[in-house]
């Protein structure tokens, strides 16, 4: 009886509860199986898109529930999910979103082109207070500044991601109401702010992201309060002072990311205590990139979760602490670019068995392993760079059979490289020996395994002392440098095929013959192409124009003949074309016109002959570098190079150029400016490891402060024009003088006449002039004082007079050579002035200093001038008292004007007869 009735009880239960559902769904609210009110809140958002008729084209029909993105509650029918991410939607965040009564999950992530509705206030982001996970990604807010207080309205919210919004205001509140907040991603904004007081109030936080929002000022001991707290990604701000003791207190605290920010001082306060509970729970320890500085804590090899130590780029000092081989969980060791010194022995990596990633470059570190040692890790990525490794090549690497980068440079290594490393080559897609003493044959690498098939292959010998030839079997590399080695021989013909996709090439600075492959000519993803400093020869190949990406050529100081190629005016991204100091010949292709990215144009010391061609001046006006000294160029220099005004370097000297010096030369822009803009470094694009340099760095020979200097790192601080060696008449344009970044000014060997320039004290960068060897005349002006930065003077051999300036600068110009051939000066260091020499003006005179010569030249004109007026006065006086001598005067000067009068008309009629008749014989 009373399990019947229990049963009747059931189904009466059950019926009542289907009764209320099918009332509830029968209701004026309920439209088949979706809200009606909630539908038409959707429909509303979507008619407030822009270009709503092509958004969200499956939100058709009555039922909301069936649209893409909406998620229903399957007993009462409201929209609890709407998930619109990436859905290419544009327009604002509509208020009718609010009326989803019921939502809980709203995802609106990754829409570039949505954003708050910026004429409302307060309530710009509305949203149901039912909402407990809020993604936001990627949609504009910037002009949203109350959205604290829209978010402090959401009692329920769990989880809310802001990255990369926009926002500028991180804004506050007197009462935190979000406290159940799990999750607070505020990544990569604009505050430019401290982190606020009320964040430190979520206790229940586990996950906060605050990365690259450039939040500043330190980190408050409140973080303590946040004891729920498993992640912190703070990095790429600026943040600074000391991380606050309190941290350690964190004991769920799993991974902490401070990297690149402003921290300073020491971190044993921190992790440095043994009875510190995040030793229990830390996994992820990032610090790079600080001015961290102090020992590394002995106590962090109680650490024993650790996966990843990141201590690279502070200011460490000491040894590496020997507890960290106890770390057998670490996977990413990464000490680099500190102030570490000491011996790294087997006991540091004793237990690492977990052990992937090793990066102690840039420190003093010296590795001293029994080459016996078999480590108990398989490393995939070894960075040991300016350590001691040396002098032998480590045998403990030989039993890693997953390396995948290798940067060993400057590691003290004088060595051939041994046979076993060919078998652990074939993961390598990264090899940076370079500056050691490696010796012997090249080695060779096994191809690429198919897992890394895809990927880029870099490899860097350079600048060691590697002999023999070079083979294609050595090598499938995609960047490949082996400068400044002792290789000699031919470059492989089938280089090309060997390597086919092949960016960069660098094997200048050896001893290698023969020609230039004409197959590179087909190498097409060839960005990079460097073989300067060798003994090649014969003509540059014809067949340039199918290298889209060609940016860089450098052919320069081998024996190359014959003419420039029509066909290298195809290569239209090249911004570099290096072909100086060679015996090529002929003239200035004009299909170089085509290239307008150019940056760098080195021709010199060469053959080339003829004018310079004017399109360089109107077609190339990316140009920064122009130096085609020692050739054989003649004529006057054309006007049009005066419209390069990114031009910051330019040399002429030693051709046969004749002419004068254009005024216009002060209209380069980037001297008077100072510029800096451009292209110095040129590297691959796309590369792959920040661990490796596989780089072409412009370089240029300058003859600057009386020698020859070779200018690469620093090239982009100087400006020079250099005009020597040729015929140049006139004078010094006053005009560079308005060039006041130039540090180096060389005009000797020329024809110059006149004056120095009276202002030259306004190259006030000025490093080294020359003006030697002209026909300069007249004083130097008192204004050449003010060149605080001159260190080399040479005005010798001109016929300037007068004293020297002294003062600032000039002071320590001593060498009396910086005068010599001029036999009117005096002065120190040269001998002393005579009484009647006269002296240097007060001031800044225009037109320099007053001269002997000058002061006679004033009189004469003075006493003529007054003679003048004293005769003018007698004759006007006779003529006025004496009515026949006056009329006898008036008469002559009519008979001189009409005698005047005739001959002018006579000779105008004679020059119009000519005309006519010339016309009249050029129409016949």
């Amino acid at each position: 009886m009373g399990t019947s009735t229990a049963n009747v009880v059931e189904i009466l239960a059950l019926l009542i509860l289907l009764q209320s559902v099918s009332s509830f769904c029968n209701g004026d609210n309920f439209n088949g199986s979706c809200i009606k009110t909630e539908g038409e809140a959707l429909v509303k958002f979507k008619s407030s898109l822009v270009n709503n008729s092509n958004s969200l084209p499956s939100w058709v029909g009555d039922d909301c529930c069936r649209w893409h993105g909406v998620t229903c509650d399957d007993i009462t029918g409201h929209v609890v999910k709407l998930v619109l991410s990436r859905a290419s939607i544009m327009g604002n965040i509509s208020l009718h979103l609010g009326n989803l009564s019921n939502l809980q999950y709203l995802d609106l992530s990754w829409n570039y082109d949505l954003s708050a509705n910026p004429s409302l206030a307060i309530h710009s982001l509305h949203f149901p207070s039912s909402l407990k996970y809020l993604y936001l990604p990627y949609v504009v807010l910037d002009k949203c500044d109350n959205w604290l207080q829209s978010i402090n309205m959401l009692p329920s919210l769990l989880e809310l991601e802001l990255w990369n919004c926009e926002l500028s205001i991180i804004g506050d509140v007197s009462h935190v109401n979000f406290t159940s907040l799990e999750v607070l991603n505020l990544g990569l904004n604009n505050f430019h702010s401290t982190i606020p007081s009320w964040l430190y109030n979520i206790t229940k936080l586990r996950h906060l992201v605050l990365q690259s929002s450039a939040f500043r000022g330190s980190l408050s001991t409140d973080i303590s309060n946040l004891n729920s707290l498993a992640s912190l990604y703070a990095g790429s701000n600026s943040l600074e002072s000391n991380i606050p003791n309190t941290l350690n207190r964190l004991c769920n605290l799993i991974e902490l990311d401070l990297g690149y920010n402003k921290f300073s001082g020491e971190i044993s306060g921190t992790f440095g205590n043994s009875s510190t509970c995040i030793k229990n729970s830390l996994e992820n320890l990032i610090l790079l990139n600080n001015s961290f500085s102090g020992s590394i804590p002995d106590n962090l090899g109680q650490f024993k979760r650790l996966k990843v130590l990141s201590l690279s780029k502070n200011s460490f000092w000491g040894s590496i602490p020997v507890s960290i081989g106890q770390l057998y969980n670490l996977e990413t060791l990464g000490l680099s670019k500190n102030s570490l010194h000491g011996k790294v022995s087997e006991l540091h990596l004793l237990n690492l068995r977990s052990l992937i990633k090793l990066n102690t470059g840039g420190n003093s570190l010296v590795f001293d392993i029994d080459p016996e040692w078999i480590p108990p890790f398989q490393l995939d990525w070894i960075g040991l760079s300016s350590c001691e490794v040396g002098p032998s090549f480590p045998e403990w690497l030989k039993t890693q059979k997953s390396i995948k980068v290798l940067g060993m440079s400057n590691a003290s290594i004088s060595d051939n490289i041994p046979d076993w490393f060919e078998n652990i080559s074939s993961n390598i897609v990264g090899l940076d020996l370079s500056y050691n003493q490696l010796f012997g044959t090249l080695p060779t690498f096994r191809k690429l395994n198919t897992t890394y098939a895809n990927e880029y292959r870099i490899i860097s010998l350079k600048s060691n002392q590697f002999d023999g030839f070079l083979t294609c079997s050595h090598f499938d590399a995609t960047i490949l440098d082996i400068s400044n080695n002792l290789l000699h021989g031919q470059i492989p013909q089938n280089l090309s095929e060997m390597m086919p996709s092949m960016q960069l090439l660098s094997l200048s600075n050896n001893y290698l013959n023969g020609t230039v492959p004409a197959n590179l000519c087909r190498s097409g993803s060839l960005q990079i192409l460097d073989l300067s400093n060798n003994h090649l020869s014969g003509r540059i190949p014809s067949c340039w124009g199918n290298l889209p990406s060609l940016t860089v050529i450098d052919f320069s100081s081998n024996m190359l003949s014959g003419d420039v190629p029509m066909s290298l005016g195809s290569q239209e991204s090249l911004v570099s074309l290096h072909l100086q100091n060679n015996t090529l010949q002929g003239k200035i292709p004009m299909s170089l016109r085509n290239l307008e990215s150019l940056e760098t144009l080195d021709l010199s010391m060469n053959a080339f002959d003829g004018f310079i061609p004017s399109w360089i001046g109107e077609s190339l006006s990316s140009l920064k570098i122009l130096s085609i000294h020692s050739n054989k160029f003649e004529g006057e220099i054309p006007l049009q190079l005066c419209y390069l005004a990114s031009l910051r370097i330019l040399n002429l000297a030693n051709n046969k150029m004749t002419g004068t010096i254009p005024n216009c030369f002060g209209n380069f822009t980037a001297i008077a400016m100072h510029e800096q803009k451009g292209h110095w470094d040129y590297y691959t694009k796309d590369e792959p490891f920040a661990l490796l340099t596989a780089s072409y760095g412009e370089n240029l020979l300058v003859y600057i402060k009386g020698i020859e200097l070779e200018y690469s790192r620093t090239l982009r601080f100087l400006y020079s024009i250099d005009l020597s060696g040729n015929n140049f008449v006139g004078e010094i344009p006053q005009e560079l003088m308005n060039l006041s970044g130039l540090q180096n000014l060389n005009l000797s060997t020329n024809k110059l006449d006149g004056h120095i320039p009276w202002n030259i004290g306004k190259l006030s960068s000025l490093e080294s002039l020359d003006l030697s060897d002209n026909e300069l005349s007249g004083s130097i002006p008192f204004s050449i004082s003010d060149l605080n930065f001159l260190s080399h003077l040479n005005l010798s051999f001109n016929h300037l007079s007068g004293r020297i300036p002294k003062g600032n600068q000039l002071q320590t110009l001593d060498d009396k050579s910086i005068y010599i051939g001029n036999d009117g000066l005096c002065g120190p260091p040269l001998n002393n002035c005579s009484n009647d020499a006269d002296e240097l003006p007060k001031g800044h005179e225009k037109g320099g200093t007053t001269r002997k010569d000058d002061s006679e030249m004033v009189w004469f004109y003075s006493g003529m001038g007054m003679g003048f007026a004293a005769g003018f006065v007698g004759l006007c006086s006779i003529l006025y008292f004496n009515d026949s001598w006056r009329c006898a005067w008036f008469v002559l000067v009519d008979r001189v004007c009409n005698k005047l009068w005739v001959t002018i008309a006579i000779k105008v009629n004679q020059v119009k007869r000519k005309f006519l008749r010339n016309k009249l014989e050029g129409n016949a």
